[in-house]
């Protein structure tokens, strides 16, 4: 299952400016599920990108 970084755009609490701020992670089969199950449940969020992850051993980790 691939992860989707959301966002939300709302008043800034202390000086009344819009803004965007990160939201939760969601889990989805696409781009395109990730955005239905926003407009479905949240309607609030944006997807904003997917996100890739890169697993490395600490045996890669040095420089030599």
């Amino acid at each position: 299952m691939k992860k989707f970084l959301t966002s939300v755009v709302a008043l800034h609490n202390v000086n009344g400016q819009l803004g965007k701020w990160p939201g939760p992670i969601i889990e989805a089969e696409s781009l395109e599920e990730a955005k239905t199950w926003c407009l479905n449940n949240t309607q609030y969020l944006f997807v904003e990108q997917e996100i890739l992850t890169v697993q490395s051993s600490p045996e890669n980790n040095n420089l030599n």
